[in-house]
């Protein structure tokens, strides 16, 4: 057992890329991939302070349920006896890989050959990862781009929202007034590296949409840029891990693809210069818990809402459909999983949707870490984590679909839900000092 005052880490990475010919997800449309831009992989890295574990898992896909991820777990426990309980994984919502769920599909467009094959690779990951594992130094740092991203609601006087991209459908008559809501522009930067000072493994928090690309071969989009670019500078031995931040309302300003992963990149590799890695003890700790919270009623008559939002009538169709299913589910209320972390003195929250970034900006503010990251689609996955201001303004991510499942009272009690799991972590962390 190591001593209290050593921190190990190891990493490991598995390509989970399906056949090419399988529907790419991030549509209202499916699209048959045509090749492979940059492979998909589930990336994992254990951590362990004392008699204290902490595993992070991150998938390049687009969502992945919860039921998929806990079997991964519990194959993992039956190969290394790593409890389920300290890990903690999320999806990087890539828009060009493959179907995992219920995202605007029937069952045809879903490998289920493919999908069955996730838990046994996540399990291989995280066991490699722990074999890996080497006495490391921790360093923390941050930076900030201003130029990558923006609010994708723009609010209109009449109180309703578009879509940045169906802005071409907005109401002539109706003047806008401007972003419906913030961006967040941190990014979160952690480093582990061996005693020699050379990078084992980096993690990076950065809050904007995985959409950046949107072309018909599988790419991890941005996350594979920085990946690729921290390769060329520290080593091809080093493995990049994304953490995706609240940004179930921020999209790209228009860059695609490389040049955001090149933007980051340049940003990140610049902060890892002056790291400065800690020399004393590093607390890790770990929460997680089930919460059931409401779905949002389907039993009002939905045409206004959908018609306002700003889609044409073909696609219009698909949400009428995705309300008809709902509707015959008979569902009223989901149970999922929350999650909550700390490394030192940086705490992370984790929600399993594709969170707004307004309340991820009121984890940070009222979390008791000096710093903390709140990561989405982590756990499971319920759609869009919508605010009240956000139902009541109407645009895309407050229809109703299997996309876009949990009211707003259902997200705020997870929002604060994790918040009193941070703070739970900060008092343990400060009673083991």
């Amino acid at each position: 057992m190591p001593d209290t005052d050593t921190l190990l880490a190891g990493v490991a990475e598995i390509d989970i890329t399906p056949p090419v010919g399988t529907f790419l997800a991030g549509s209202l449309k499916p699209r048959h991939s045509t090749g492979i831009e940059d492979p998909l992989y589930v990336k994992a890295i254990s951590i362990q302070s004392g008699k204290n574990k902490l595993v992070y898992v991150i998938f390049d896909l687009i969502a992945l349920d919860r039921n998929t991820a806990e079997q991964g777990m519990k194959l993992t426990y039956e190969k290394t006896g790593i409890l389920p309980e300290t890990i903690v994984w999320a999806a990087s919502h890539t828009h060009t890989g493959p179907y995992t769920g219920g995202l605007f599909f029937d069952e045809s467009l879903l490998d289920r050959k493919w999908l069955n094959t996730i838990p046994e690779k996540m399990a291989q990951c995280i066991a490699m990862a722990d074999k890996n594992k080497k006495v490391v130094r921790f360093s923390k740092l941050r930076s900030f781009h201003y130029g990558l991203s923006h609010n994708r609601r723009i609010l209109f006087k009449n109180g309703r929202v578009i879509n940045t991209w169906l802005l071409h459908n907005a109401p002539e008559d109706v003047q806008s007034i401007g972003s419906a809501g913030p961006i967040d522009p941190e990014i979160g930067i952690f480093c582990f590296e061996d005693m020699e000072g050379m990078p084992v493994a980096i993690i990076f928090h950065f809050t904007l949409h995985t959409n950046t690309n949107f072309g018909s071969k599988f790419s991890a989009d941005y996350p594979g840029v920085v990946a690729a670019r921290i390769r060329e500078r520290f080593g091809p031995d080093v493995i990049t891990l994304s953490m995706p931040g609240a940004c179930g309302d921020i999209n790209s300003t228009g860059l695609r693809y490389r040049q955001v992963g090149d933007a980051l990149a340049e940003k990140i590799i610049s902060a890892l210069e002056t790291r400065k890695p800690e020399t004393r003890p590093v607390f890790l700790g770990v929460k997680k818990c089930e919460v059931t919270v409401p779905i949002r009623d389907f039993s009002v008559d939905q045409t206004d809402r959908i018609a306002s939002s700003g889609w044409d009538e073909e696609s219009q169709k698909v949400f009428f459909n995705e309300l008809e299913i709902m509707r015959k589910t008979g569902r009223k209320e989901d149970t999922t999983v929350l999650q909550a972390w700390c490394i030192d003195d940086v705490g992370f929250a984790s929600l399993p949707g594709e969170l707004f970034v307004e309340w991820g900006l009121k984890i940070k503010k009222e979390s008791p870490f000096p710093f903390t990251y709140p990561v989405e689609l982590g756990g499971d996955y319920l759609g869009y984590l919508i605010t009240h201001k956000a139902w009541q303004e109407i645009g895309y991510e407050a229809l109703i679909a299997r996309s876009a499942r949990p009211a707003p009272e259902g997200v705020e009690k997870m929002v604060q839900r994790v918040i009193e799991m941070l703070f739970e972590l900060y008092r343990e962390k400060g009673e083991r000092k």
